[in-house]
């Protein structure tokens, strides 16, 4: 039997489920190797790792290959009929009636994350700092990334029960499961001076799925995340670290939750 003659044999919600499965195999996958190879090797071994870091051609093979994850994969999926656009919440979409919500939402997310991560920030600085280095650039590129990973990980649970409520919620435990599949993301949680990492990404993505519940739109969900990511972070007051000569680091994983 051929790999066609399978997905015929399957329904859309039974290849989305293989779909959604497939890729939390991957991410756990690419973070455990990733944990693995960031002690420095001898040998061959540890010069094929640092070429792979410092090289052009894998730095790009890998920005080619986490675009393909993060937005490649949901297309498909799309394109191929196992999801649909109102589940992913891009298409066909009531704009004027959400409005109220999104705003009443974008400004009581404000509200409560400037109440629980200011102490933090003053609590635990200097240790509490914006350390990926990105550009503003690559920082809108890696927010869009994340917010496409949790559509798509909504979209399953919405089109399997039926359900933008409940189905959005079990979309935000694939996110969480997914995020401990990471070794470095275990680790940070249980540092107290380390854990703003996971735990900031992980609050964007408890906003997100409220926010979406409410509007059952992606771009609202989108907009509302540039908002309290870029526009909170020095009103916090979480340092930043500016990029190196003005250039775009290579990140191994960072759409999902951070580590």
């Amino acid at each position: 039997m051929t790999l066609t003659d399978l997905l015929n044999t399957l329904s859309p919600r039974q290849a989305l489920a293989i779909a959604v499965g497939l890729s939390i195999v991957l991410y756990a996958l690419a973070a455990n190797l990733a944990r693995l190879t960031a002690k420095p090797r001898a040998g061959r071994v540890g010069r094929f790792l640092a070429w792979t870091g410092k090289s052009w051609l894998p730095r790009a093979a890998g920005e080619v290959g986490r675009w393909l994850y993060y937005l490649g994969l949901p297309y498909a999926t799309l394109m191929l009929g196992y999801n649909t656009p109102r589940a992913l919440g891009v298409w066909n979409l009531d704009w004027l009636d959400p409005l109220v919500y999104a705003i009443l939402l974008a400004l009581g997310a404000i509200v409560v994350f400037i109440w629980v991560w200011r102490p933090y920030a003053r609590t635990e600085h200097p240790h509490a700092v914006d350390e990926s280095r990105w550009n503003w650039a690559r920082h809108i590129i890696e927010l869009i990334y994340q917010q496409a990973h949790w559509a798509f990980y909504r979209s399953g649970p919405i089109l399997w029960l039926g359900d933008f409520y409940w189905g959005s919620f079990l979309g935000l435990g694939l996110v969480l499961l997914e995020s401990w599949s990471n070794p470095q993301a275990r680790a940070s949680i249980h540092d107290t001076t380390r854990a703003d990492a996971p735990l900031w990404s992980g609050s964007l993505a408890v906003a997100s799925t409220i926010i979406f519940i409410f509007t059952q739109n992606f771009w609202y969900a989108l907009a509302i995340h540039f908002l309290l990511d870029l526009g909170l972070r020095s009103v916090i007051g979480f340092p930043r670290i500016a990029p190196e000569d003005g250039t775009i680091p290579y990140l191994e994983t960072s759409a999902d939750l951070k580590e």
